[in-house]
């Protein structure tokens, strides 16, 4: 916990030396504005005076809020939006008259609110305040099952036991809890059913022991109705399935319940003007674990995009030069980031502005101030849903895997990149061997099962780093970024060994499959694009299906360039 305590102060000084420096710089932000309003009163008024004052006012209500002026913020906000009416009345049409002018007066009293210094409720640094629950020890990668079955919970113990989850087996919920008071699993999977011999049994207060705690929770049950279902989401289930059980969803939902708690940090790119609010902002971020970019200049965006896209924009409304939504917009017109969620951070109070800026294209309106856990729970629930909606169109269902279009699309990127970066590449493409046998004698059912089996053992025994997908069937192409021949060779030969002595069981009767490998490397300075190297990768298949099976065959580097 020391560790952890040191990170928050950390943060806690950063986010502090930020409103230090801004209250410094504060002073002068007020001159600017008045000196803008003494040129509004000693020269002819002008729509292009009135809106860059309209733009310093607009920053001001949102940074002074953040930073813990409140009543600055609100009076810069109510003066920002006098300037609006002003800009949209007939008076503008022929150059703003003398109601502009009596603007002066009430902007010079800006210094005045300033002066009262940051207010009681100022938004304190991410973690200021709180104390997190305490967290026993967290069992990483360890699954904890509550099955009152005999047989179903020796079924489920074998199939997590076969994926190398290391499991653990409680006939009783109470003998569960007891153990989660001295350490906590990664993963809890609860059949209540055998629980239901007492008609009188609230879940709901005997689960509290894992409410608010690192643990996820897959619930299974007998009962598929709606109020079941509703009971489990009120405890926090991430997912519910309803016997008799279909294994490799199960397995696979686990497989996603895991990736998503070791998934990357999310991404994120601001965009706004105020460079002290935007520090701010990004510190929040990252203090949050997340990683953040600022970009001052918004006629960047698109360079910015097209080498590090990120999973969500954070954009201000009013920037000199380019509004939000005409930013948000451009960024509509290219096919690749239709759905890359844009959400506007401004000081913009309007309703009906808010809704014209959401039109062109984003898709959330936060108005400054903001919170810090506000932010925060924003950005992660974005790029949460984003990368779900991503996945439903880029992988396929049975096995989470990238689709045919998808793992050809991300081997042209990976091998863009290996050469950028001279490292060598491997594309490995397999085939399970006999799998029309496999469907023909155990059914359609089963084989699913051999299939959902293969991606699973692979994301089980490959590294992260290394990308998956399901080439069509019963075949599928790894991606294996920065390997050299000998070690892919080396990991796919014990992936190969591993799937063989996976056991298979149905209607009493007990198989096992087997599967063949091609693997195709390729070194920096060679010049082959994706498609050939697919073909090279199949060719070393087609070889190992000729010489028997079961077996992986590498091609030579120079063989795969010909």
């Amino acid at each position: 916990m020391a560790s952890h305590g040191g990170g928050v102060l950390n943060l806690n000084e950063q986010l502090q030396a930020i409103q230090d420096e801004y209250l410094k710089k504060l002073p002068g932000i007020l001159d600017q504005i008045s000196v803008l309003a003494r040129e509004l009163q000693q020269t002819a008024p002008n729509r292009d005076r009135l809106i860059t004052l309209g733009q310093e006012l607009h920053k001001l209500a949102g940074s002074a809020g953040t930073f813990g002026l409140t009543v600055l913020s609100e009076r810069a906000a109510e003066l920002n939006q006098n300037l609006d009416s002003i800009l949209s009345s007939k008076a503008a049409e022929g150059g703003p008259g003398n109601e502009a002018l009596q603007l002066k007066d009430a902007l010079d009293s800006l210094s005045l609110f300033a002066k009262t210094g940051p207010s009681p409720n100022a938004n304190l640094p991410l973690g200021a305040g709180a104390t997190p629950a305490t967290i026993n020890k967290l069992l990483l990668d360890q699954i904890w099952l509550l099955e009152g079955e005999p047989q179903l919970g020796a079924t489920l113990m074998a199939h997590l036991e076969s994926f190398n989850f290391s499991a653990r087996l409680f006939t009783r919920l109470s003998e569960l809890a007891s153990a989660f008071a001295e350490e906590q699993p990664q993963i809890l999977l609860l059949d209540l059913s055998s629980e239901d011999e007492n008609p009188s049994t609230d879940y709901v207060s005997q689960c509290q022991f894992f409410q608010n705690t690192s643990s996820r929770v897959i619930f299974i049950s007998s009962k598929g109705d709606f109020a079941a279902r509703l009971e489990a989401a009120s405890l926090g289930a991430q997912a519910y399935f309803v016997k008799p059980l279909d294994v490799p969803k199960l397995i696979n939902r686990i497989e996603q319940v895991v990736a998503n708690m070791h998934a990357p940090a999310e991404k994120v790119l601001i965009i706004d003007d105020d460079e002290m609010l935007a520090q701010y902002y990004q510190q929040v971020l990252i203090g949050a674990g997340m990683q953040a970019e600022i970009l001052a200049r918004p006629e960047k965006v698109i360079s910015v995009l097209e080498s590090n896209t990120p999973d969500v924009i954070l954009m201000d409304l009013q920037m000199p030069g380019i509004s939000g939504q005409n930013l948000a917009a451009v960024i509509r017109q290219y096919a690749r980031w239709v759905g890359l969620p844009i959400v506007y951070l401004s000081a913009e109070h309007d309703p009906h502005l808010q809704l014209l800026a959401l039109k062109q294209g984003a898709d959330d309106f936060l108005v400054k101030p903001i919170t810090n856990e506000h932010l925060v729970t924003v950005v992660k629930s974005k790029v949460a849903r984003s990368r779900q909606l991503i996945d439903l169109m880029t992988k396929d269902s049975l096995t989470s895997l990238l689709k045919h279009a998808a793992i050809k699309d991300a081997l042209r990127r990976e091998l863009g990149l290996a050469r950028r970066k001279k490292e060598e590449l491997c594309v490995a493409m397999m085939d399970i061997d006999h799998f029309k046998q496999v469907n023909d004698q155990f059914g359609h059912a089963m084989g699913d099962e051999v299939i959902a089996s293969v991606a699973t053992l692979l994301r089980m025994r490959l590294r992260r780093t290394d990308v998956l997908g399901r080439y069509g069937g019963e075949e599928f192409v790894v991606i294996m970024c920065n390997c050299g021949s000998n070690e892919a060779f080396k990991v796919l030969d014990d992936f190969r060994q591993r799937f063989q002595e996976l056991k298979f069981s149905v209607e009493g009767k007990v198989f096992s499959a087997t599967i063949s490998i091609g693997i195709a490397p390729i070194k920096p300075t060679m010049e082959i694009d994706a498609d050939m190297l697919l073909v090279a990768a199949d060719k070393a298949l087609y070889q190992a299906k000729s010489q028997g099976r079961n077996r992986v065959i590498l091609q030579k580097a120079e063989t795969a360039a010909n």
